[in-house]
């Protein structure tokens, strides 16, 4: 009897034993998972971005907080980060930041309408082109006067659209049933961003926008180098061709900086 005893008071001290282990390991990874976040953010604050306007340049807000934090099996990254750029509540620059080989990449997208300018260390790293063109969203309801509500709007139209991507294998991109990012609620306007993504990595935004007409408007835009097309019910309504050969280039509404060393 007493051996029995002894081995039951064994199995729950290895159980025990085991079960601290985990938790540390878990705590472990959730913390490296904070650190891998937050020197990301030092990068990115390290960048400033002005937009052109009738009145001179413009100074883009960051948003510390990530939109996202994603990973993409099919690629093999195992982790990634996404983070906003804005001016009054509307979105104008986006990034993605992930592992490649030999540090840290970041792809960056223009959202804006109007030129923008990166800026590092007081030197111009890259002129983006402006990248997106807003429509009109047909056969949709006026804006709610409640927010709330015109969120509901907002995923109802998202859900119209849907996004391909690939060169010879192509792929359907998933959209995201919540926006990755809201214009606060005491901003000018109401703007949205819709992910489309491949696992959970972002291959373009939609963004989603009430404006006073009352109407909604929308403007897409792509986070990958390869060709990418929408559709909204029954009709293509966006294609871009690959970018890879210029995705390191000027003058481009898109563009890639890759950090060596960087963890």
């Amino acid at each position: 009897m007493r051996s029995q005893v002894r081995i039951g008071i064994n199995a729950v001290l290895l159980l025990i034993v085991a079960g601290t282990v985990g938790q540390c390991e878990e705590d472990s990874a959730v913390e490296e998972a904070k650190a891998w976040q937050t020197r990301r953010v030092a990068e990115f604050v390290a960048y400033e971005v002005l937009q052109s306007s009738p009145q001179g340049a413009v100074a883009v807000k960051f948003e510390p907080a990530s939109a996202l934090s994603w990973s993409n099996p099919i690629r093999k990254t195992a982790a990634g980060a996404v983070f906003l750029w804005t001016v009054g509540g509307r979105p104008q620059l986006i990034a993605s930041a992930y592992p490649y080989p030999d540090g840290i990449e970041h792809e960056l997208t223009s959202l804006s309408e109007t030129p923008l300018v990166l800026i590092q260390d007081r030197v111009q790293r890259h002129h983006f082109t402006p990248n997106v063109v807003w429509k009109d969203v047909p056969d949709a309801e006026p804006p709610h006067q409640q927010r709330a509500l015109r969120l509901v709007q907002m995923r109802r139209i998202a859900e119209r659209f849907r996004v391909e991507g690939g060169n010879q294998k192509k792929f359907e991109a998933r959209l995201l049933p919540q926006p990755i990012y809201r214009s606060p609620a005491d901003a000018t306007v109401d703007a949205a961003v819709f992910a489309f993504v491949q696992g959970t990595d972002p291959e373009a935004v939609l963004m989603i926008e009430a404006t006073k007409k009352p109407c909604w408007r929308y403007a897409l835009a792509r986070m990958t180098t390869v060709p990418m097309t929408a559709v909204l019910d029954d009709a293509k309504v966006w294609e871009l061709p690959a970018c890879w050969d210029v995705r390191m280039e000027d003058n481009q509404p898109f563009r890639t900086i890759q950090l060596p060393g960087a963890k």
